[in-house]
């Protein structure tokens, strides 16, 4: 099998190209939207280029990311999940080095003139390259241990945000306050908390199953999975420079949210479904752009 044929299967199979290109769209725009509307100012016209550089540079450094997680969890995988590509052997771990290599120079490159930016994002990836590092040594890191794995990850999903904060720093040309860069990045992570553990939620994990209900108790899982996304627009209400009407536009992602884990809840389905918070967590990011564009 050719490189370009395991490369192709790996970003087909686990970054489908439509859907990724999507989110880091939503995700670049929409978290700078939420600067924007925390600190009372609009995202305008001329911030399209900068918003590429960050819309491409997600894209390729989310999918790093996934080449890191499948590289760390391949042993699990080949209980739980057989058919994925570096489980199955589908892909070769020196075609995942060369497409790390590709997305790192699309990075580099896209970010040269937005120097800020390309600093976080050398610190992000090094730190993800030491995890992996250490996951390889001390297998515990990344084990059954969910609670500890999230843990060290953390700082990667938090240098995403200081990235975002940058570009918006770039964008603005000023330093807004230390509570609109707080508050930001405290919302962006109880939004993502809702994806994080409504992918791993089940009544009653299967044997040997990674799912937070093991960790923390099925109940608590729920109300993370459910509860994080209102607890950020919350803040957002609270914190935010906007008007009524697009505190009401951010609101309504979560609220249909709640309104699906009170069904679950009261049903007998075993498996909350991620689309559930991968939709009201996209929900939340578009609704962040538009707000950040419109105030």
């Amino acid at each position: 099998m050719t490189t370009a044929v395991g490369i192709s299967n790996f970003i087909l199979t686990r970054y489908p190209p439509v859907l990724s290109s999507a989110y880091a769209l939503a995700f670049g725009t929409g978290g700078i939207g939420l600067f924007a509307a925390l600190a009372g100012d609009r995202i305008t016209v001329s911030a399209i280029p900068l918003l590429g550089i960050v819309t491409v540079t997600l894209w390729a450094d989310l999918l790093i990311m996934r080449v890191i997680d499948d590289i760390r969890d391949q042993d699990y995988d080949r209980v739980a999940d057989p058919q994925r590509p570096v489980a199955s052997g589908a892909v070769q771990l020196r075609d995942l080095s060369a497409l790390t290599a590709a997305c790192v120079t699309i990075i580099v490159a896209a970010n040269l003139f937005f120097q800020a930016g390309l600093v976080v994002i050398v610190g992000q990836l090094l730190y993800a390259a030491a995890v992996l590092v250490v996951g390889q040594r001390f297998p515990a890191t990344r084990g059954d241990n969910l609670v500890l794995k999230v843990l060290i990850g953390f700082p990667v999903q938090l240098l995403l945000y200081v990235y975002l904060f940058a570009a918006f720093i770039e964008i603005q040309h000023e330093v807004p306050n230390a509570y609109v860069c707080a508050s930001g990045i405290l919302i962006l992570t109880l939004c993502a908390g809702q994806l994080e553990f409504g992918k791993k939620l089940a009544r009653r994990p299967a044997v040997g199953e990674r799912s937070y209900t093991n960790s923390l108790g099925y109940l608590t899982t729920l109300l993370l999975t459910i509860g994080t996304g209102p607890l950020a627009v919350a803040l957002f209400v609270v914190a935010a420079q906007v008007s009524p009407l697009s505190k009401a536009l951010v609101a309504l992602p979560a609220i249909g949210v709640v309104a699906y884990g009170i069904k679950y809840l009261s049903g007998t389905d075993n498996r909350w479904p991620a689309a559930v918070s991968a939709l009201g967590l996209l929900g939340t990011l578009v609704a962040f752009a538009v707000v950040g564009a419109v105030g």
